[in-house]
């Protein structure tokens, strides 16, 4: 089992991170696409590089923005796997491989990622917290059904009875 937990204060910072680096990176893609376009027509029309610097700048700001998101990236990766061999490891699978639903839980929880608010604040008045909205998205996923290939090569849809473990 595993023995490593997960702090919700970091999670939710580098879920942050992670959100705000992925718009950013959008951002600057499409500027660093529209310098381009710019430098290209004047660089035809007037013969000259006067956007070149601009470019070259907001290309290398892209770049950074690249490798951040790649970090934060893999730093999600780690903690939706400890956090998906945690709840694998605490449910009862019947007929399902472990390792099966932590992969399956760690791509929920990639899939789910951008539709959690850190800032929501629910009825009670209380902050959404990113541990149990990723362990509710696992949990649900795990309930409704997991897709996986059978030996067969054939698609299968298994649905779990998940049962505490103790």
């Amino acid at each position: 089992m595993a023995s490593e937990y997960l702090n919700n204060r970091t999670f939710e910072s580098i879920i942050q991170a992670y959100q705000q680096t992925k718009r950013q990176q959008r951002k600057y893609a499409l500027i660093v696409e529209d310098l381009q376009e710019a430098h290209e027509r004047r660089r035809v029309k007037y013969k000259d590089n006067d956007k070149k610097q601009t470019l070259k700048d907001a290309q290398a700001r892209h770049q950074e923005l690249v490798n951040s998101f790649e970090d934060y990236k893999e730093q999600l990766a780690r903690a939706f796997y400890i956090l998906s061999e945690n709840i694998a490891n605490w449910a009862k699978f019947s007929g399902i491989d472990i390792d099966d639903a932590i992969q399956e839980g760690v791509l929920i929880c990639f899939e789910k990622v951008d539709r959690f608010n850190p800032n929501y604040r629910g009825k009670s008045g209380q902050k959404a917290k990113a541990f149990n909205y990723m362990s509710t998205c696992i949990l649900n996923h795990f309930r409704i059904g997991i897709n996986f290939l059978g030996r067969d090569g054939q698609k299968h849809h298994v649905f779990l009875d998940i049962k505490s473990a103790r």
